[in-house]
């Protein structure tokens, strides 16, 4: 009885389809790390810009109408708004260790000038000379960010409040327009509870 193995010419050919074989299969592994690496991002991004327009949404619907003093003894009204930023007093400040306190903070928002959405938090209402707030950068990557407020009239206003007297205490509402690198462009309209007539 003779016994019959694989030839050299066999073996070569079967080692070459197992290479061609490996190759694929870590062709197809590599793209499939790499799309998860990609959506694992995407759901990063979009986790941080949720949690930046519901801050922003859950600040405008807090509001409190108590105007503050500025660094310079100013007075600066309950929401002090521009086209490209606001400021304003809201209820809700944490008070974890329940001391006696007022619960009423100031707040802002404003984009930096390498791209970044930034929460800004005041530790006073009334600032003394030299008070700075602290920046808390919310999403980077932001093209535009934009802010137009309705009048009790139902007009349009790039700052609040509007230069002209007997100016309304507060704005019907504020639309906010955030336009970034990977988002797109994000529109809110957020209706004020102190603000309709």
């Amino acid at each position: 009885m003779t016994q019959r193995g694989f030839t050299l010419v066999e073996m070569l050919v079967a080692v070459a389809i197992f290479a061609v074989a490996c190759g694929l299969a870590y062709g197809g592994l590599t793209t499939v790390v790499s799309a998860r690496a990609q959506i694992d991002a995407a759901n990063a991004r979009l986790g941080r810009l949720q949690f930046a327009v519901g801050l922003i949404e859950r600040d405008v619907r807090s509001i409190a109408e108590r105007p503050v003093r500025d660094n310079q003894g100013g007075d600066r009204p309950a929401l002090d708004g521009q086209a490209s930023g606001f400021e304003l007093t809201r209820f809700g400040a944490a008070n974890a260790l329940g001391l006696t306190r007022a619960e009423l903070e100031r707040v802002g928002y404003r984009l930096a000038s390498d791209g970044t959405l930034q929460r800004l938090r005041y530790l006073v209402l009334d600032r003394a000379p030299g008070s700075q707030p602290d920046a808390t950068d919310l999403l980077d990557g932001i093209d535009r960010f934009e802010l137009r407020y309705c009048g009790a009239d139902g007009r349009e206003l790039r700052q609040w409040p509007p230069p002209r007297d007997g100016a309304d205490a507060m704005p019907r509402a504020v639309e906010v327009r955030i336009v970034g690198t990977g988002i797109g462009e994000i529109r809110r309209l957020l209706e004020l509870p102190q603000g309709a007539p």
